[in-house]
């Protein structure tokens, strides 16, 4: 017998992420690596419908391809309420997931499903988890996971999981540039491992200009570690980085470990601009703003 709280449907808004600055501080004895990382929400969502069902979770996915073999994001997220024995007896989700955030494109497409699903779960089925709770169970998931719950504007550090957040960026314009080619974290960690030579972090400085809303000082600030090992190995992605800084955003950069760029601009004229420089079958192109929240979750009427 399916357990629910009454609350009916929930619909839940999963946002993409990027990275204004990036910077990996080495090997961890954990065997993860240091990070110091300022991240902020953009408005292209994924979206999870969750209601209650019978015993156990079904999944259903829509939307673009989730790659490889194992269980999604979201299954692990319930495989770890059920290994905590946070769910009642007998509770089930039918969690319908639809996919607008590429995978393997370094905007946090699947931590955002799983932080949202976590929090419309505690929700539908009453749990009445502390945010504390539930950030543990997201820094169990991955880096991004826990800032996704609140999204906005943050400085992340550790291998991701210690989240501080910031005065929310002043309101700017992103351009998403995502070639066709998904490129493995795991992967994209190993080069750095090789061939990396750690430099040290200049967050203090990125985190001062957001503070002061100096734009100037935000993008001389901006940098991102893995651009010294992804570009020269892809530069189909370094060209939608030259194309994008060249043609109206005031910096690009690549968003996490890739293979997105993302440009930055102050209106959307310019970064309408400088996303109709670059060639749509070469990349797929969205022009979007910054937002000051992570995760939502809606009752459905």
């Amino acid at each position: 017998m399916a357990v629910t709280s009454g609350a009916g449907s929930l619909r839940v808004r999963c946002p993409a992420k990027i990275n204004l600055g990036l910077w990996i501080l080495g090997r961890r004895p954990d065997g993860y690596h240091e990070i110091d990382t300022i991240l902020q929400t953009v408005a292209h969502e994924d979206e999870l419908l969750l209601s209650p069902g019978p015993p156990g979770l079904r999944l259903e996915t829509r939307g673009l391809r989730i790659p490889g073999p194992g269980p999604n994001i979201v299954e692990r997220a319930w495989a770890l309420l059920e290994l905590d024995g946070l769910l009642p007896q007998g509770a089930g989700i039918h969690a319908r997931l639809t996919k607008r955030i590429p995978a393997g494109a370094g905007l946090g497409g699947g931590s955002s499903d799983a932080a949202g699903f976590l929090v419309g779960v505690n929700r539908l089925l009453g749990l009445a988890l502390p945010e504390s709770d539930l950030e543990r169970l997201c820094a169990l998931l991955g880096a991004d996971v826990t800032f996704l719950l609140r999204g906005g504007t943050a400085r992340a550090t550790g291998r991701g999981e210690r989240v501080r957040h910031l005065c929310p960026v002043s309101r700017t314009w992103v351009v998403l540039a995502t070639p066709p080619v998904a490129i493995s974290t795991t992967w994209a960690y190993e080069q750095v491992r090789n061939r990396l030579t750690p430099k040290g972090s200049f967050a203090n400085l990125l985190a001062a200009a957001i503070a002061k809303g100096d734009w100037d000082g935000v993008v001389d600030a901006m940098r991102n570690d893995f651009e010294d090992v992804i570009l020269p190995q892809y530069p189909e992605i370094a060209e939608l980085k030259r194309l994008l800084r060249s043609n109206g955003a005031a910096a690009s950069q690549l968003a996490g470990s890739g293979s997105t760029v993302f440009g930055i601009a102050k209106t959307r004229e310019e970064a309408c601009r400088a996303a109709s420089s670059v060639d749509r079958v070469a990349a797929s192109i969205r022009v979007v703003r910054t937002l000051e929240r992570g995760v939502t979750v809606a009752q459905v009427s």
